[in-house]
């Protein structure tokens, strides 16, 4: 693809980011949650302020959105849901400092990952404070639960990363491996934000967050499937991120999955992924090969159905605008360039 082809998808990439933002993020609370994301992520020290705009400089702030969004929904009081969205974005932003020190990642939202620039001893103690400056927000007595339910996501993260180091380029791995690998790694996650915003109230009818419980989970899985899409599909210029750094390094995600069962495309990728020959000529061959099988289309359907399944299951919820915005965030998760 010619740079001119790139640099205009960048541009429309950013255009549409910049319109659905500024649609669905205008949230009441989240000037708010990112002014206390300034406080939060440095300490009284001369190091810790250095690697704060790992947090404070960009990210699409999904995670609070998502509390505020659904404690909206059920009324919650305002500084409580603020404390909880700080708390969920700074646990996000922990998760992936320490994810990048695993992947030996060099770029994230286009710049240096912590661990390059300051190594990764530095990046596992920031990592730690950013957890623990989460925490501190949720030990209040009426955040019980939320704690609780925020400490068993990171224990599912931990759980995923862990079967996953131990399956690299492994080529028997299948479609329900993929599944329970990214319920831990994002599902779970995405649904306890949703749920956390309605327990920040104390009159939330049940069905309500069972609800609202149910659209985060089906929208974490359409989320981390799209991101493993966009690997193969869009660019570093646009996602800030190598490309096909997972599979270089040995994660196969399900597009990679599928193309090692098809009947055709299957030896060929098997052998390149068995002997490590990711030659940029492999790599733009495996991109191609998604492409032909169809597995990239079909994937990208099953994203919408995901997405689908989250908006049916709002239906219950009262006609509010927060209903409305989260609707309309699927339907971006679904379409999203980067």
């Amino acid at each position: 693809m010619g740079q001119a082809k790139v640099n205009k998808e960048i541009g429309d990439a950013n255009l549409t980011s910049e319109k659905t933002f500024s649609q669905l993020f205008t949230l009441p609370g989240l000037k708010e949650v990112e002014s206390r994301l300034q406080e939060l992520s440095t300490g009284f020290d001369a190091y810790t302020p250095l690697f704060a705009k790992f947090v404070t400089g960009g990210g699409k702030r999904l995670r609070p959105s998502l509390v505020l969004l659904c404690g909206s929904l059920a009324s919650a009081p305002t500084e409580v849901l603020i404390d909880v969205a700080c708390a969920v974005e700074l646990i996000h932003a922990a998760s992936l400092v320490h994810d990048d020190i695993v992947d030996h990642a060099t770029l994230r939202r286009g710049l240096p990952t912590i661990s390059a620039q300051w190594g990764d001893h530095q990046a596992v103690l920031y990592g730690d404070f950013l957890f623990a400056r989460a925490f501190s927000l949720l030990t209040k007595p009426h955040l019980a639960q939320i704690l609780a339910n925020m400490t068993k996501a990171i224990s599912l993260m931990c759980e995923g990363e862990i079967k996953m180091a131990n399956q690299l380029y492994n080529c028997s791995l299948t479609e329900k491996d993929y599944y329970d690998y990214i319920y831990k790694k994002t599902a779970f996650f995405l649904s306890a934000c949703c749920l956390a915003g309605t327990q920040a109230s104390k009159n939330t009818p049940p069905i309500i967050g069972k609800a609202l419980a149910a659209f985060g989970l089906q929208l974490g899985y359409a989320f981390q499937l799209k991101d493993d899409l966009l690997d193969f599909t869009s660019h570093t210029e646009i996602t800030g991120k190598p490309a096909l750094h997972d599979l270089r390094e040995g994660y196969l995600t399900l597009p990679v999955i599928k193309l090692l069962q098809h009947p055709f495309y299957g030896v060929q990728t098997k052998k390149i992924i068995a002997q490590r020959d990711f030659t940029d000529q492999n790599l733009t061959l495996i991109r191609q090969n998604l492409h032909e099988s169809g597995i990239i289309k079909q994937l990208e359907n099953d994203v919408r159905a995901f997405t689908t399944k989250a908006k049916l299951a709002l239906n219950i919820l009262p006609q509010k605008p927060s209903r409305v915005i989260l609707a309309r965030l699927a339907d971006y998760i679904a379409q999203r360039r980067h």
